[in-house]
């Protein structure tokens, strides 16, 4: 992998010497087991995975257009242009939060930058479950390790 600007997880040697990201991360994102939806800094949705698909509200026509054109609630566009702002701004930090967008379901959300080189150039928003959250830890709790252990492990 070759640029100009040595990426932090080369420079922080968090990634094996000689070996690009790119090379897994479609299948990556895709396979994650959450919701991933990639936005450019405007707000076009520019990709989504499968599991946001069958879990959220995304379609093939959304790519390529503006995301604030999909907000239910008239409340939802400002907060999301004050969270880009806070991004522009340079927040490094996701935000995090929790919502309802489609009446029953919640949403546990995270928001993330995306800077190129230092340029600010989308946004990653990863989207779990609440209730799958909450049984998983509550089996946690219940049991520790061991409901793990039974259930995954041969």
């Amino acid at each position: 992998m070759s640029s100009q600007v040595e990426l932090a997880e080369v420079a922080e040697s968090r990634i094996a010497t000689d070996w690009g990201l790119d090379q897994w991360a479609d299948r990556i994102l895709e396979q994650a087991g959450v919701g991933v939806t990639i936005l450019d800094r405007h707000g076009t949705v520019m990709y989504y995975n499968k599991w946001a698909s069958e879990h959220l509200d995304r379609k093939p026509e959304y790519i390529g257009n503006d995301v604030r054109k999909r907000h239910r609630r008239a409340v939802t566009n400002p907060r999301f242009d004050a969270m880009l702002w806070l991004f522009e701004e340079g927040r490094v930090e996701p935000v995090r939060y929790v919502a309802r967008p489609y009446g029953k379901t919640t949403i546990l959300v995270m928001v993330s930058p995306i800077r190129v080189n230092g340029e600010l150039v989308g946004f990653s928003q990863i989207v779990l479950l609440k209730d799958e959250v909450q049984e998983l830890c509550a089996r946690f709790d219940e049991s520790g390790r061991e409901s793990f252990e039974r259930e995954m492990l041969p």
